[in-house]
């Protein structure tokens, strides 16, 4: 009854391009009739116009002050990427002491720029902002949108004084020449690999930037929510050669000790799955100091599919799909559903929602009237349906790798999050969504991001937060909440699901019977990604998507489920009060 993840390598498929084979359907689902539809997620591929090079111009002799601000700003878009023509624009001592690699700002457009005293001013509009590691971090606040640059005359010309410690680059152009990607790191207690998207250069030295971006390790903001298995001090060199055959030779420079077999999996690991964003790369050949690093079985190479066992997804999550049909609890796929084993598989429940652990081998539901929570185990020799929470307004809960329990009760317009941890449910704070009027609750395989949405003012908002887990696997506390989506007026966010380790599908209510699908990224990045938003028509319920990319999303009907990728529409036999993958 316990069907489990096959052992092959994630495919990279995505959710929304899928959505596009929904115009053959039945007629239940169209398309908008313009707009081009593209690949939505991390490490998709090349731009389809690769950007060109572009050499930036020095300052001229007498140049204005306004002239040298402007000039400046073109300056940091030369390309290959480059800013030695950027600091002639500056003073001798604001050359020397200026960080573009602290930050990176992507602007939409900037306002002429305005000159007052002895300074400049320009005003960018729509900027993001990413860190050191390119790693999203929220758009500017509009008292951060103006940029004042100071001026001095040095050698008989102006030059800036001040410039921020970041690159200084528009949209259009950043879009051109960054993609992207998840590096991956472990969850606190060492069993699952995490990824964290940031973005890389395009172009054909992709895997030397992975591995530069991952040997960097996480950012000081992330110490409590993923760890590294790579030690400070090493350095991947110049380049990361991928050989005709596939192999990535990562050979590190550093002052540190030769791994043991052991030590060096999880590094092994970590680099396999950043790696195979990159479909030159099948297996990894690591040394350090010039030495191979010892692998199991003296192999001399890692291949990619043998860190299978840290899938960000769940290594053991079952394949199956999950229903309620008439207070049962069926599984298996579409039109061949039976009963589960265990007590939620006989006789008829009082349950409006369910969720099932990763393993399939624990269920929770919900009462029709959301006011208590119960789990019971899926096999008829387990222990009897358990209660574990009484509410007020109970929705449908969420499983991660550590069978870890969360719940949320949304009381009346008044959120508040449980976790069922080590058998024991206890309320935790959730900035953004505890005391908010919140409806729906994920939280990622990984157990590292909780996922909500939350309406306030009209407007519908899908905020993700970060879970701190102790090296027990304890949930210690939930912080950085992000707005990654907002939907307002008429539309209403419906449904969510994870459609891959780090992507998020949104189902909003257009009108009627017109919903509109949208993907972010679990960053919650507005820049730099590609996204589909498309309209789908019919009685479609939610969404049944699983960030196990091998598995079939479905845009769910009363009675049906729609396959997002097979152009198919199978009916589930029977009216289902829910539908879902384990999670």
């Amino acid at each position: 009854m316990r069907p489990v993840k096959r052992p092959t390598a994630t495919v990279a498929r995505r959710l929304l391009v899928a959505a596009a084979v929904l115009l053959a359907v039945s007629g239940c689902v169209r398309l908008p009739d313009d707009g081009p539809v593209v690949e939505a997620g991390l490490g998709n591929g090349p731009v389809d116009h690769p950007a060109g090079a572009h050499d930036p111009v020095p300052p001229d002799t007498g140049a204005s002050r306004q002239t040298i601000v402007s000039g400046f700003l073109d300056a940091m878009t030369g390309w290959p990427n480059q800013i030695n023509v950027a600091k002639q624009y500056l003073t001798t001592e604001a050359a020397e002491a200026w960080n573009p690699g602290a930050a990176t700002i992507v602007y939409a457009d900037t306002l002429p720029a305005q000159e007052l005293g002895g300074e400049v001013s320009v005003e960018l509009t729509d900027a993001d902002r990413l860190d050191a590691n390119r790693a999203w971090r929220g758009s500017l606040s509009p008292a951060e949108l103006t940029l004042d640059f100071h001026l001095e005359f040095e050698d008989g010309e102006f030059r800036i004084a001040d410039p921020p410690d970041a690159l200084l680059v528009p949209a259009s152009w950043f879009q051109q020449r960054f993609r992207q990607v998840a590096l991956y790191f472990f969850d606190p207690t060492a069993q699952i690999l995490v990824p964290e998207p940031v973005f890389v250069p395009e172009g054909e030295q992709l895997a030397t930037s992975l591995v530069g971006a991952l040997l960097n390790g996480p950012s000081a903001r992330l110490s409590r929510v993923v760890r590294t298995f790579f030690p400070d001090g090493l350095d991947a060199g110049l380049s990361v050669p991928v050989s005709a055959d596939g192999v990535a030779d990562v050979a590190l420079a550093g002052e540190v000790a030769m791994p043991s077999v052991e030590a060096a999996e999880p590094m092994l690991a970590q680099l396999a799955w950043t790696l195979r964003q990159d479909p030159d790369v099948s297996a990894v050949r690591l040394s350090i100091g010039g030495e191979p690093v010892p692998l199991r079985g003296g192999a001399s190479v890692f291949d990619i599919d043998d860190a299978d066992a840290y899938d960000p997804a769940g290594a053991t999550t079952s394949t199956a799909l999950y229903g309620l049909r008439r207070g049962r609890v069926v599984y298996g796929a579409p039109g061949v559903m039976n009963p589960v084993g265990g007590p939620f598989g006989t006789g008829r429940h009082d349950l409006g929602d369910i969720a099932v652990a990763l393993g399939g081998d624990w269920i929770a539901g919900v009462s029709t009237d959301g006011t208590s929570a119960v789990v019971a185990p899926t096999t008829a020799t387990g222990p009897r349906i358990r209660a574990v929470l009484d509410g007020t307004d109970l929705a449908r809960p969420a499983w991660d790798h550590l069978e870890r329990l969360w719940l949320l009760d949304r009381g009346g317009g008044e959120a508040t999050v449980h976790v069922l941890d080590r058998g024991r449910a206890r309320q935790i704070e959730v900035p953004g969504v505890t005391g908010q009027a919140a409806r729906r609750l994920l939280v990622s395989p990984d157990g590292t991001r909780l996922v909500a949405v939350v309406r306030q003012d009209g407007v519908d908002r899908v905020v993700i937060a970060r879970i701190l887990t102790g090296p027990e696997g304890r949930a210690e506390d939930v912080v950085q909440s992000t707005v990654a989506e907002t939907v307002g007026g008429t539309p209403q966010i419906t449904d969510i699901a994870w459609t891959g380790p780090a992507t998020i599908a949104v189902l909003a209510r257009a009108s009627g019977r017109l919903f509109e699908v949208d993907t972010v990224v679990a960053d919650g990045a507005s820049v730099g990604s590609d996204a589909l938003s498309t309209i789908v028509s019919g009685r479609v319920v939610g969404l049944a998507a699983s960030a196990d990319e091998d598995l079939p999303p479905y845009a769910v009907t009363l009675d049906s489920v729609i396959d997002l990728e097979e152009q198919t529409e199978t009916a589930l036999g029977a009216p289902m009060d829910a539908v879902e993958y384990a999670g």
